[in-house]
């Protein structure tokens, strides 16, 4: 299912989502409504109506909950995106401002794995269905090309060897951030909590059939507006929980400006 609506748009999703949401809403309401007779439901509306409000409130805390914790993996995603393209650019900095570390293409490196993130890994990124194995490979070449820059560096002095442990840290932190993007590319966070999280909708939906309103239309309204807000919780937790391939997903604007920067810098010097 997940793999399907990763096909669509944007707008496509939140249009399947919730209005998926919607039309078994009115389902599940109205066959549970056959079970019961008119009559016994108006003498216990006030039963019903307690019942509904606890559940409801446990259900919102649930929601609530769910959608916290895609969003915290979200942004997580992406300070790992801007710490790992800024790690990259702090490491080319620090070791091109030193006149005995310049010959150590460090620039270079640096500029090919980042083109190699936004050309080849970025759509990687967007496939759920791929392994975190084989995005590591793809661009391992790249990235290990930047790490031997920086092992083949030999600090001489005091100075250079303090600026050294500088460089290893933002190594360590590049490395980090990139592994960190990796993993969390793969989403799916609340998994397990899908489950949980359908039950719940299904259970407030088959109460809500159980109310009578002396108006229909006022019934249809208070339900059509009860399942959008829920399928809307659904298409954020969907969406979020697949932080490069939902909507809205992260995009490659600090490689792209890493790139930007990186030849720029690159087109003065061979001038």
């Amino acid at each position: 299912m997940r793999s399907f609506l990763l096909k669509f748009s944007g707008k496509s999703q939140l249009v399947i989502v919730v209005g998926a949401t919607i039309t078994i809403a009115y389902i599940i309401a109205l066959i549970s409504k056959q079970f019961f007779d008119v009559h016994q439901l108006k003498i216990n509306t006030d039963l019903i109506e307690t019942v509904y409000q606890v559940m409801g409130t446990i259900y919102a805390i649930l929601l609530t909950f769910t959608l916290w914790g895609v969003w915290q993996s979200y942004t997580e995603a992406d300070t790992a995106v801007q710490k790992e393209a800024y790690a990259l650019m702090d490491l080319v900095h620090v070791v091109e401002a030193s006149p005995r570390w310049k010959d150590f293409n460090i620039r270079d490196a640096a500029l090919t794995y980042s083109k190699n993130v936004v050309e080849h890994e970025w759509e990687t990124l967007r496939d759920m269905t791929t392994s975190v194995i084989n995005l590591r490979e793809q661009g391992y070449s790249a990235a290990i090309k930047i790490v031997q820059a920086i092992q083949n560096i030999n600090p001489e002095g005091d100075r250079e060897v303090a600026i050294f442990s500088q460089l290893l840290m933002l190594l360590n932190n590049w490395q980090d951030a990139r592994r960190t993007r990796i993993l969390i590319a793969r989403g799916n966070c609340a998994k397990a909590l899908w489950p949980v999280l359908f039950t719940g909708a299904f259970v407030l939906l088959a109460f809500h059939g159980l109310f009578v309103a002396q108006t229909p239309g006022i019934w249809i309204a208070l339900l059509g507006g009860f399942s959008l807000v829920i399928g809307l919780t659904f298409y954020l937790i969907f969406t979020l929980d697949c932080p490069f391939g939902g909507s809205p997903c992260i995009d490659s604007e600090p490689f792209l400006l890493a790139i930007h920067l990186l030849s720029s810098k690159q087109s003065v010097e061979n001038k």
